[in-house]
């Protein structure tokens, strides 16, 4: 036997003035010998396991009457009816006496007819029992009690429905997207949303292009967009228009003519910060002569550059003065570029490939001006990108937060917001969008429901609350904080009451007709 799994469990007297589909109590007849042709007060049971939702119906017990349930059983995971199992209603009387009633198939999906006639009038223990999937789910039912007679139970059991309840049948919710979920205390992080994309990690990414004018020849196997290349790995060969020697001669000649423009400009700014201290040379001089100092350092560290790109970027036959220049990769990574083909011509600087180490990554995030204070101390985030509904985390072990952007780009007024995380396996791709979430305060526990229970009412939250097995409840909330598809309820429902996830519309429009639906099978 299983142990009893009675995770929520709500006992409500209701009229049943629809036609709910289980039998009515026996009417009194000689045979029966009932002193009384009351009709019998009708109870309602409703209860959760893990996996199954049990809503049971029958009339109130009474000695020597059967009484015949409308055990609705339903299946969590999807919310659909149970096709397959049993049902036992089992009865213990305060001496004992045990009764059972068991039905072993639906009588329609999702329903089963117990039934049990009861021997011994007074206090009672009274279970039901679900046997579906394999499993077995044991409901205690509490207050239970037998009577002497229809008019004692009538005395004793008031059957007023609560005013605003609104009627969602089982038979309704079976057939349409429908869910629900017991509200619980769930640690919550207060975080600020901006959008943001995957981009690259500064110094893991190398654009390679042509040091010199030439022609071009791939390797064999050729680098294609989406491979993987090693650092020194031979991406292909170039002949050049100027060969070898000459290229690297004419690149050495360019650097020391920008030293020396550097140098002369340099001087003459010093002069001139002088004779202008001596009060000899206007200011305007002063600042001609730094800007002359400024371009010509511009222009020395662009030829260093194309010096340095390449010696370290080619290797073979043209470092020695021969006919080819060995095109090579300078970092480990994936190839995100290769625009040029073998025996193409190309020109100096034209760019041949890209190559990028993905194995770790920046998310930049863009932040609107006004919230640039609240997220200065920031040191967490989280993330979803397309096609992954799952949140990825900054974590300190394998992320960081790099930096906080100090412009305010004029187009849309935000800053960028800079983390690196590792990306294991390229999950992560460049350019992806991403959502985020910036941590900007303490985690709080407290009472949360998924944000897919939130319907908008005239500019005001609600949600839709089951209180029983067919009955709901409109409430209006307060809300807090919104952390990764739960969001904090202040005000308006408590810990362990059953909200609706999915059909809340369905439940208002119910409301809204002001009917309420027949069960839609016979008695």
């Amino acid at each position: 036997m299983s142990s009893v799994l009675l995770i929520a469990l709500t006992l409500l007297l209701a009229s049943c003035d629809h036609d709910h589909g289980h039998p009515h109590p026996h009417e009194p007849d000689s045979a029966h010998g009932h002193a009384d042709d009351e009709e019998r007060p009708t109870l309602s049971v409703t209860a959760w396991s893990d996996d199954l939702e049990l809503f049971a119906e029958l009339p109130a017990l009474v000695v020597g009457e059967e009484s015949a349930f409308a055990a609705h059983v339903t299946v969590l995971d999807g919310f659909r009816p149970a096709r397959e199992g049993a049902v036992t209603a089992e009865l213990r009387a305060a001496d004992g006496v045990l009764v059972v009633g068991t039905v072993r198939e639906v009588a329609r999906p999702g329903i089963f007819r117990p039934a049990l006639t009861p021997r011994v009038a007074g206090p009672c223990e009274l279970r039901l029992v679900v046997e579906h999937g394999g499993r077995q789910e044991s409901f205690a039912v509490p207050d239970c009690k037998v009577f002497t007679s229809r008019s004692e139970a009538r005395q004793a059991i008031a059957e007023d429905e609560p005013a605003g309840r609104i009627t969602y049948l089982k038979e309704q919710a079976w057939v349409t997207e429908f869910g629900t979920l017991a509200a619980a205390e769930r640690t919550l992080e207060p975080s600020l949303h901006a959008h943001g994309e995957i981009r690259p990690v500064a110094a893991r990414e190398a654009q390679i292009a042509a040091p010199v004018g030439g022609r071009l020849r791939l390797a064999d196997p050729p680098p294609t967009v989406g491979s993987l290349a090693a650092q020194g790995q031979v991406l292909g060969h170039l002949v050049p228009w100027v060969e070898g020697t000459a290229g690297r001669r004419s690149l050495e000649a360019e650097v020391g003519s920008a030293r020396a423009e550097l140098d002369a400009a340099r001087a003459q700014r010093e002069r001139a910060d002088r004779l202008h201290g001596g009060g000899t040379v206007p200011l305007r001089q002063v600042e001609e002569a730094r800007a002359r100092e400024r371009a010509a350092e511009a222009a020395w560290v662009a030829a260093t550059g194309r010096l340095e790109q390449y010696r370290s970027g080619v290797s073979g036959k043209a470092a020695q003065g021969g006919s080819e220049i060995e095109i090579r990769a300078p970092l480990t990574g994936t190839v995100v570029a290769a625009a040029a083909v073998s025996g193409q011509t190309v020109a100096a600087g034209e760019a041949l490939f890209g190559i990028v180490d993905l194995s770790r990554v920046w998310v930049v995030a863009r932040v609107f001006e006004p919230d640039i204070p609240r997220v200065l101390a920031a040191r967490d985030a989280w993330f979803t990108v397309a096609g992954n509904a799952d949140a990825i985390r900054v974590a300190e072990h394998d992320g960081r937060r790099v930096t906080v952007g100090h412009i305010v780009d004029p187009a849309n007024r935000t800053v960028p917001v800079v983390f690196e995380i590792a990306n294991p396996g390229g999950a992560l791709r460049i350019g992806q969008f991403a959502e985020v979430h910036l941590a900007v305060g303490d985690p709080v526990t407290a009472v949360a429901i998924p944000e897919d229970a939130l319907l908008d009412d005239g500019g005001r939250p609600v949600a839709y609350v089951q209180v029983e097995g067919e009955s709901f409840e409109r409430r209006p909330l307060r809300l807090g904080i919104r952390d990764r598809g739960w969001v904090q309820v202040v005000e308006g429902i408590a810990s362990g009451e059953r909200v609706v996830t999915r059909g809340a519309y369905e439940v208002k429009l119910a409301a809204s007709s002001g009917s309420i639906p027949a069960h839609g099978h016979a008695h």
